[in-house]
C-alpha cells in the first residue's frame, strides 16, 4: 500500500491507531454496559423485593376479606333468624290484640244492646205520650173550633169585647225583662256564656228605639233567620220578610248569633222598608218588652227550631201572636251530618205541636211530621224573577259555549254536595267543562279538583250577575248525595235554572224529578248518561211548559198563600187576642 499523501505516517500505522481507538471505545462501552447491568441488577433486586412485599400485602388483604365475608355471612344468618323471630312475635301480638278486641267488642255489644233496649223503651214511652198528647191536642182544637163556631159564642161576642178592658186592668203587671223566664241561648262556649250580658243591659237602648215602630205598626211579623238580612238574597226567610214588608207588615228580622259579642251588620236599623234587623240576643233579652209593644195582628214565623227560638214562642203566644213553624229543611238530617249543632229532635217536635199553623217545603217533610199533626201545608220554595236581572229563557236562546259547559251555582258542602259524581263526570267527559259558582269548598276538595283541568271554581258571583255566566252554559246540574236531607230539599236554584231555560241533571233530590227540563239520575253513571242525552237547547214547546209552571213558583205567589194561612183563625191564638 501507498503511504497517505502529505503525511509522515504509513497507512498501516494509521490503521493500527484507528483500531486502537475502536478497541478503547469498545472497552469503554463494555465497561459502561457492565456498570449499567450491575445497576440494573440492583434495581431488579429492589423491584423484586418491592414486589414480594406487595404480594405479601395482597395475601394479607385477601385473608382479611375472607374473614369479613365469613363474618358478613354469619351476620346475615343472624338477621334472618331475628327477623323470623320478630315476625313470629308480631303474629302472636296481633292474635293477642284480635282476641282482646273481640272480647272488648263482645262486652261492648252486650252493653250497647242493653243501652239500646233502654233507649228503645224510653222512645216508645215518649212516642206513646206524644201520640196521646197529639190526640188530646187535636181533640182540644176541634172542641175549641166548635165553640168558636157556636151560636152562643157569637151571641156573647159583644159582651167579651166590652169586658176585655176590665179583665186587662185586673191582670197582674208584666214581669220585668230580668225576671222573665230564662230563654235558652244558642250553644256557645262556657267563656262566652259567662260573658253574656244580663237581660236588658247591652241591647236595651237598641230595642227601646224600635218599640215605637212596633206600636205604630198595622201588623207585625217576627222572622228569625240563620244569616243577616240582604235585600238581594233569595233565602226563604229573607224573601218572606220582603214580601210581608211590601204588603204593609212591619217585620222584626232576627239574625242568628252564636254569642252576644258576634257582630250583626246594621243591628237595630231599618235594612229594608219596614224591615228592622235585630240580633238574636237582643231579641231574647228584651222579649217581654217586644211582646208587650205589639197591639195589632202579629205573627211569629219560626224557621229555626233551636231551643231559644222555640221557647220564645210561649211569651209571644201569650201576647196574642200567631205562632207559625215553617219547616225549611230536614234539620235532624243536617244535625246528623255535622251541621246545626243546636238541634234537638224533641224541641222541634214540641214546636210542631204548639204552633198554630205549620208549613213544609216538601212533601217528605210533611210526611215526616204527619204522626204529630195532619194539617201541615206543603209550601215549596220559589224565586224572584227581577233579582236575576235577565229576560226569561236567556240561556235557551243563546248558542252554547264551545267546548260545552255544565254549570252550578249555590252552596258547596262535603256533607251533601256529591263531589264524587262531579269528579267522575269530569273524567268521563274530558271534552266538557264544569263551572262551579258559590262558596263552601273545603281545602281537601280543592286539592282533589286541582288534578282536573275541566273543573273551574269561580267563587261567589252576585245574583244579578249569574246570567252572564249561565247564559251560554249547555246545562245546569244539582248533584246532591242521596239521603234524608236531599230527599226533603226543594232547591231554590232549580227555579232560577228554569227561568234561564237550562236543561238540568239532578241526583239525590227525587222530589223535583217531575219538574220540566229536569232529568233525574240515580247514580254517577246515570248522571253522565243523562248529560250525554241532552240536546244543545230545549225546544220551544218545552219552554212554553216551563213558562206555565213558573207562574206559581214566584215568591209573590208562594207567600200570598202563606199570608192567607197566617190570617185565618187557627189553633189557640184567638184565646189570646187582644
Amino acid at each position: 500500500m501507498n503511504d497517505q499523501p502529505n503525511s509522515g505516517i504509513s497507512y498501516a500505522t494509521w490503521q493500527d491507531r484507528q483500531l486502537a481507538i475502536i478497541l478503547e471505545r469498545t472497552e469503554r462501552v463494555l465497561r459502561e454496559l457492565r456498570e449499567s447491568g450491575a445497576a440494573m441488577s440492583e434495581r431488579n433486586e429492589a423491584l423484586a423485593r418491592e414486589l414480594g412485599r406487595a404480594v405479601a400485602l395482597l395475601e394479607m388483604r385477601e385473608a382479611e376479606l375472607r374473614r369479613r365475608g365469613e363474618r358478613e355471612t354469619a351476620l346475615e344468618s343472624d338477621v334472618r333468624h331475628w327477623q323470623a323471630r320478630a315476625a313470629a312475635l308480631s303474629g302472636e301480638l296481633e292474635r293477642e290484640k284480635a282476641a282482646r278486641q273481640s272480647a272488648e267488642n263482645a262486652a261492648n255489644a252486650v252493653n250497647s244492646r242493653a243501652i239500646e233496649k233502654d233507649y228503645e223503651n224510653e222512645i216508645q214511652g215518649l212516642a206513646a205520650k206524644a201520640g196521646a198528647a197529639a190526640v188530646e191536642a187535636a181533640g182540644l182544637r176541634r172542641a175549641l173550633a166548635e165553640i168558636h163556631r157556636s151560636l152562643s159564642w157569637k151571641i156573647t161576642a159583644p159582651l167579651r169585647f166590652l169586658t176585655k178592658p176590665f179583665f186587662r186592668a185586673l191582670a197582674p203587671p208584666a214581669a220585668p225583662a230580668a225576671a222573665s223566664p230564662a230563654v235558652t241561648a244558642p250553644a256557645a262556649s262556657p267563656a262566652a256564656a259567662e260573658a253574656a250580658p244580663q237581660p236588658g243591659s247591652r241591647f236595651a237602648a237598641m230595642v227601646e228605639a224600635l218599640l215605637p215602630e212596633l206600636r205604630r205598626a198595622e201588623s207585625i211579623a217576627i222572622v228569625p233567620c240563620a244569616i243577616p238580612f240582604g235585600a238581594t238574597l233569595n233565602q226563604r226567610p229573607i224573601s218572606c220578610a220582603r214580601y210581608l214588608a211590601d204588603h204593609g207588615t212591619t217585620v222584626l228580622y232576627v239574625a242568628w248569633q252564636w254569642n252576644p259579642d258576634e257582630e250583626v251588620p246594621q243591628a237595630g236599623k231599618e235594612v229594608y222598608p219596614r224591615v228592622f234587623q235585630l240580633p238574636l240576643y237582643a231579641f231574647q233579652e228584651n222579649l217581654t218588652g217586644i211582646a208587650s209593644a205589639s197591639y195589632r195582628k202579629s205573627f211569629y214565623l219560626c224557621t229555626l227550631p233551636s231551643p231559644a227560638l222555640v221557647e220564645a214562642a210561649r211569651p209571644l203566644r201569650a201576647a196574642g201572636y200567631h205562632i207559625h213553624y215553617d219547616i225549611m229543611d230536614d234539620w235532624e238530617g243536617f244535625h246528623g251530618g255535622g251541621e246545626a249543632p243546636w238541634f234537638s229532635a224533641g224541641v222541634e217536635r214540641e214546636l210542631v205541636a204548639l204552633a198554630d199553623t205549620v208549613t213544609a217545603v216538601s212533601g217528605k217533610l210533611a210526611e215526616k211530621f204527619a204522626p204529630l199533626r195532619s194539617d201541615i201545608a206543603v209550601l215549596r220554595n220559589g224565586y224572584q224573577p227581577a233579582a236575576l236581572a235577565c229576560d226569561p229563557f236567556v240561556a235557551a236562546r243563546t248558542p252554547p259555549r264551545q267546548p260545552r259547559v255544565v254549570g252550578y251555582f249555590g252552596h258547596f258542602s262535603d256533607a251533601w254536595f256529591d263531589w264524587d259524581t262531579v269528579v267522575y263526570a269530569a273524567r268521563k267527559l274530558p271534552g266538557v267543562n264544569f263551572e262551579l259558582i258559590g262558596w263552601g269548598v273545603s281545602d281537601a276538595t280543592r286539592a282533589r279538583l286541582d288534578e282536573l283541568s275541566n273543573i273551574r271554581l269561580l267563587g261567589i258571583v252576585p245574583q244579578n250577575e249569574l246570567h252572564r255566566h249561565a247564559r251560554d252554559w249547555w246545562a245546569g246540574m244539582i248533584p246532591f248525595q242521596p239521603g234524608t236531607v236531599s230527599a226533603a230539599v226543594d232547591p231554590l236554584k232549580i227555579y232560577e235554572y228554569l227561568h234561564l231555560g237550562l236543561n238540568t241533571v239532578v241526583t239525590g233530590i227525587s222530589g223535583i224529578a217531575d219538574y220540566p227540563l229536569v232529568r233525574f239520575a240515580d247514580n254517577r253513571e246515570g248522571f253522565v248518561a243523562k248529560l250525554e242525552e241532552l240536546p244543545d237547547r230545549p225546544p220551544e214547546s218545552s219552554l212554553a211548559e216551563v213558562a206555565e209552571f213558573l207562574k206559581t213558583c214566584t215568591w209573590e205567589e208562594r207567600f200570598a198563600r202563606l199570608d192567607a194561612i197566617l190570617r185565618q183563625p187557627a189553633g189557640l191564638e184567638f184565646l189570646y187576642a187582644r
